[in-house]
């Protein structure tokens, strides 16, 4: 049986993004009360926490929104949230929506269209509603092959001049033959060899090719609970600890030049070409 929708105050916005980052509340929201029904473990990750703590919600200039799960409520989370997410929200996976490039899940709004600046110039057949992102972390060991393979963010690291220098071309040779094997070989072997129930680190899972972290299971667990703009949500134990390893520094601001959004266009109040979209109908 499908949620009905939390609060749509995206109408409220005083700006464009102002009214995106409404609307990615509303599906943060929506995830938060599916999970909390259905006793799924996440935590807000990234830019999100960091906004979490250093702001009480979003950072100001942010356009985007990330969560995180351990696999198996991430895997539980995958197969029952189409039956019980809100009407306006469409959750975008391989499975459901062919065409889409990422292998991790988002849930897009029907109402909303976000054009990323790597789709200009594209014929775009999937999902281009507002998104937030959901993240598989696997619990591994830190001598198992699983935990090694996502250590190439020590190569960014290195205090050795060449590996600085050509880390993006390191990246890619480690990663790009990981895209090669069917995430079934994944699962079933890697996965199931490797993993450990009470493992010391969380890695983010083979779906996320972009960046990879490596995080101490002891910063994550047991969860608590965050202020983020008007609701509390699910957040790593040592927020702290868990951005000090993400960011360094995390109090302090970025440069004004580099405060931007990471879209090329976002149009909170219209709907993208996908058939699964809906018209915006402010309603008071």
């Amino acid at each position: 049986m499908r949620m009905e929708g939390s609060l749509d105050t995206r109408h409220l916005g005083i700006n464009t993004l102002d009214s995106a980052q409404k609307v990615m509340l509303k599906l943060l929201k929506d995830f938060d009360r599916l999970c909390r029904k259905h006793q799924l473990k996440y935590w807000l990750d990234s830019g999100t926490i960091l906004g979490a703590v250093r702001h009480s919600g979003f950072i100001p200039w942010d356009d985007d929104l990330d969560v995180c799960m351990p696999r198996e409520d991430y895997e539980k989370f995958k197969k029952i949230a189409n039956d019980y997410l809100p009407e306006d929200v469409f959750l975008q996976t391989r499975e459901l929506d062919k065409g889409t490039k990422w292998r991790f899940l988002k849930l897009r709004d029907k109402y909303s269209t976000y054009i990323q600046k790597s789709e200009l110039n594209r014929k775009i057949k999937y999902h281009q509603g507002i998104f937030i992102d959901i993240f598989p972390y696997d619990i591994v060991d830190t001598n198992t092959y699983s935990a090694k393979i996502f250590l190439n963010r020590n190569f960014k690291r290195s205090s050795i001049p060449l590996v600085k220098k050509f880390y993006g071309l390191f990246n890619f040779l480690m990663l790009a033959p990981l895209k090669l094997i069917p995430y079934s070989v994944w699962k079933n072997y890697f996965l199931k060899k490797y993993s450990k129930e009470k493992g010391k680190y969380a890695a983010t899972g083979l779906e996320i090719m972009i960046f990879h972290q490596l995080i101490p299971t002891s910063y994550i667990f047991p969860l608590k609970k965050i202020k983020f703009e008007d609701e509390f949500f699910s957040a790593p134990n040592d927020c702290h600890s868990y951005l000090k390893h993400l960011y360094g520094n995390y109090m302090e601001l970025p440069p004004i030049e580099n405060r931007k959004i990471h879209a090329h266009k976002i149009f909170p109040f219209t709907k993208c070409n996908h058939p699964d979209t809906l018209d915006y109908q402010h309603h008071n």
